[in-house]
């Protein structure tokens, strides 16, 4: 049996990237909440993006209307990829802007392409999966 926890890439992904155990960071929210370095922590990525070991971009989706904004909600998302593994950035902007168009997101099928591009094994997965969307096994 999986611990979720203990796969749980949240907080660790600067030092599994740096492990070579991660292929792809993503971090985001809403525009007006950044910039915020412990949202999205761009001071810490930087020196691997200027290094080169690491890729960094970014894109900016328009979600749900928000009252207490008063406009449709923008959240901006910034992704770090190692450099080989570069191609995992536009995949995931990609399978988001799909998502936001759709608005489907809680579809198992995105949650498993977005869980692979970002580095999970399929039992890992498969594991957050059954919790997330509650699946008979």
């Amino acid at each position: 049996m999986i611990d979720l926890q203990a796969a749980n890439h949240t907080n660790r992904e600067l030092e599994l990237m740096l492990a070579g155990k991660k292929p792809l960071a993503v971090f985001y929210d809403e525009v007006s909440c950044l910039p915020h370095e412990e949202i999205i922590p761009e001071a810490r990525f930087a020196p691997y993006v200027r290094s080169g070991r690491f890729v960094r971009g970014e894109e900016t989706y328009i979600g749900e209307y928000h009252t207490g904004l008063g406009r449709e909600m923008k959240i901006q998302y910034v992704f770090f990829a190692l450099t080989e593994e570069a191609w995992r950035i536009p995949a995931l902007a990609l399978l988001l802007r799909v998502r936001y168009r759709m608005n489907s997101h809680h579809s198992e099928e995105v949650e498993r392409m977005e869980s692979a591009l970002l580095g999970y094994t399929e039992e890992e997965v498969d594991a957050w999966c059954d919790h997330r969307f509650r699946r008979k096994t």
